[in-house]
């Protein structure tokens, strides 16, 4: 063997070593434990970070070592997801049941930013995930259900608009300013609902003049709410039989055939009723 060849033998082995000892070195120094960093040590490689955390952190403005208890243990079995915080050691499950069916970081993508980062453009597709009834309510024909989630919502995850923002005032000012929602469901505009104890003001911002005839008798129909005749759905007319049944007789039915010749307006009985 020559002593060119046994030069070159020596230099691998060396170089062999040398790449053995800096690997197990490398490795070495990812499973040593990191002493405790202040969040100024931190920033000093995770400046994004940390601007997020100052200017945009919100809740979460705190030190790095609130969240982040372990520094930089590597572990090739752990994932990514298994080295971070889990969101629901601090926060539970504040969404409810539904919470289980998103990740937390689908809708507040930046954990540095946790409510700035609420992208409305990322989030309207995941809106049904969480809010299953107004989605199925838009269904139904209307025009708010030709428009999507974020042109009323617009503003941030959870504003909620003024509907005269778009719709200017269409009825006479409410005397109890009931508001639109107390008769229209917002995400179903074209039905009409109201309870049977909503007051007669209320209906007044449509129906001024029958609540005004309402509120100026003194006969037995001036005590009624609106929904005591006006029952079910709105625009239901009653029958007077529904209530009085066939109080005269055949006889005089065949002159007067209905109820109003003599009795007038049901909203404004005359004196004689």
């Amino acid at each position: 063997m020559t002593n060119q060849f046994k030069t070159i033998i020596l230099c691998g082995l060396f170089l062999l070593a040398v790449g053995a000892f800096s690997a197990s070195a490398e490795t070495d120094i990812f499973s040593q434990k990191v002493e405790p960093l202040t969040t100024l040590d931190c920033a000093r490689c995770h400046e994004q970070v940390f601007t997020d955390l100052r200017d945009r952190g919100g809740a979460h403005k705190m030190v790095c070592r609130d969240c982040h208890e372990q520094f930089h243990t590597f572990k090739r079995d752990l994932s990514w997801e298994q080295r971070v915080p889990a969101c629901t050691s601090c926060h539970g499950e504040p969404h409810g049941s539904e919470a289980d069916m998103i990740d937390c970081l689908d809708c507040h993508s930046n954990a540095h930013a946790p409510v700035d980062s609420l992208s409305l453009e990322l989030l309207e597709p995941l809106c049904a995930r969480c809010h299953a009834e107004p989605t199925q309510q838009m269904q139904q024909p209307s025009a708010h259900s030709e428009l999507g989630c974020n042109e009323c919502h617009q503003q941030q995850h959870g504003s909620l608009p003024k509907c005269t923002e778009c719709h200017e005032e269409p009825h006479s000012p409410f005397e109890s300013n009931a508001g639109c929602m107390q008769c229209h469901p917002v995400h179903n505009v074209s039905i009409m609902l109201y309870s049977e104890t909503i007051p007669n003001n209320a209906c007044a911002g449509c129906h001024s003049q029958p609540a005004q005839q309402l509120k100026q008798g003194h006969l037995a129909h001036a005590l009624l709410n609106c929904t005591f005749c006006h029952a079910d759905e709105h625009g239901n007319t009653p029958s007077c039989q529904d209530c009085h049944d066939t109080p005269h007789s055949p006889e005089m039915l065949q002159d007067f055939a209905g109820c109003n010749d003599c009795h007038g307006n049901p909203h404004d009985l005359l004196p004689g009723a």
